[in-house]
């Protein structure tokens, strides 16, 4: 069986899109640690730059 381009983006869509619903919560802790990861990241870095006052 030979899919079109078109045939396929529909495929993986769909198998994209079942992933997601059957590993939800997974994917929501990734994603929470993401945004944790670039908020520590971007803390660190604003740490750095930023002269400290006693």
């Amino acid at each position: 069986m030979i899919l079109d381009s078109e045939q396929l983006k529909a495929v993986l869509k769909s198998a994209i899109v079942e992933l997601l619903h059957e590993n939800r919560q997974e994917i929501s802790d990734l994603l929470a640690e993401i945004i944790e990861d670039i908020a520590m990241e971007r803390a660190i870095e604003e740490g750095e730059t930023t002269d400290l006052q006693y």
